[in-house]
């Protein structure tokens, strides 16, 4: 299966977002908002429910953050890791620490 890496305008903020520098780019590094568009792994963008996805938890591990998303329109819900240009300070803000 391809993986797809593109930038996009962010849901919630409306800034422009580039694509990933390693991965594929899922949410908005500075909001954390984003849609859902991927089913099975990052980056198939196979998803049909396009809703919008809403960090609501976040955890540490080590020296690793993943942030829990929750898509507003079907409930679903994936751990996924900050990426490296992600704002971990806003995130702590949007999500509470």
């Amino acid at each position: 299966m391809k993986k797809i890496n593109e930038g996009f305008f962010c849901i919630n903020c409306g800034k422009y977002v580039p694509p990933a520098p390693k991965t594929s780019r899922n949410h908005c590094p500075r909001c954390f908002f984003s849609l859902h568009v991927d089913d099975k792994i990052p980056g198939d963008r196979a998803s049909h429910c396009q809703g919008i996805m809403k960090p609501v938890a976040y955890k540490v591990k080590g020296d690793r953050i993943k942030v829990l998303f929750r898509c507003e329109k079907c409930g679903k819900e994936h751990w996924n890791k900050l990426a490296e240009d992600d704002d971990i300070q806003a995130l702590i803000k949007i999500i509470g620490g």
